[in-house]
């Protein structure tokens, strides 16, 4: 005689498949879920912290307080050289000083014109200073407008790595205009017209002396020297600008 399957039997062995094809479906889902928030959390970490990142000048001193240092006698280097840092007077202070002109502070406004590697400084329509300059070569300089927003007359910058790592005492007469990009001396080279640093407005130090003194920080709510970051600067001080900062 054939056996006679039991329907209850049957019934138990679907409802017994139904649950476990359930809970692995559940479990998938759950992993997936899972795997899927890591990722979201993951990329959103990634995405802030790339839209936080700040550009910076000098590797090092981007994380530092970028404050005034005077250290004299001292050597530095750049590109594999070693170079000797300029005495810079202890008394000296970072502050404005005043070139015997009452041309207004908003009347003040530096051109940087990376075509030519010129910078111009006008008080009102009059030209105050025309010199050749060194812009970025390892690092972009910023094209947008900004205005000083510190200014020191000596620091320690470094950064770099590898063939063109640096590391500069005494930097002299800086001016700061966006984050730690700024317009200051340089005496570890003499390259001026031609692109040579990371990032920064290199002058000749007899220019950034001048610069310096001529130059306004920021005073309360009254913000330091323009400073315009120009890819040209045409006729009639036009500055035009490829995807300025804003």
């Amino acid at each position: 005689m054939s056996k006679k399957s039991h329907p209850k039997k049957k019934s138990l062995s679907k409802t017994r498949a139904k649950k476990t094809n359930f809970f692995s479906f559940f479990k998938k889902f759950v992993v997936a879920v899972f795997v899927g928030c890591l990722f979201f959390i993951g990329t959103t970490i990634i995405l802030q912290k790339k839209a936080q990142a700040v550009p910076c000048a000098n590797s090092k001193s981007c994380v530092s307080d970028l404050s005034e240092k005077i250290e004299n006698n001292a050597t530095g280097t750049f590109a594999g050289r070693t170079v000797t840092a300029p005495t810079i007077d202890p008394n000296a202070k970072s502050t404005h000083l005043v070139l015997g002109d009452n041309t207004k502070r908003e009347d003040k406004h530096i051109y940087v014109d990376l075509s030519t590697q010129t910078l111009y400084a006008y008080q009102g329509n009059n030209l105050f200073m025309k010199t050749l300059v060194a812009t970025g070569k390892w690092g972009k300089t910023p094209v947008g407008n900004f205005h000083i927003w510190e200014k020191l007359v000596s620091t320690r910058m470094a950064g770099g790595e590898g063939a063109d790592a640096y590391d500069l005492p005494n930097v002299p007469y800086v001016m700061y205009f966006y984050h730690d990009f700024g317009l200051h001396g340089a005496y570890w080279h003499d390259n001026f017209g031609h692109t040579m640093s990371h990032g920064c407005v290199n002058m000749r130090q007899v220019d950034a002396k001048q610069l310096y003194e001529w130059a306004d920080a920021p005073s309360g709510d009254t913000p330091g020297t323009a400073v315009s970051v120009c890819n040209q600067v045409t006729g009639n001080r036009q500055c035009v600008q490829n995807n300025p900062i804003q």
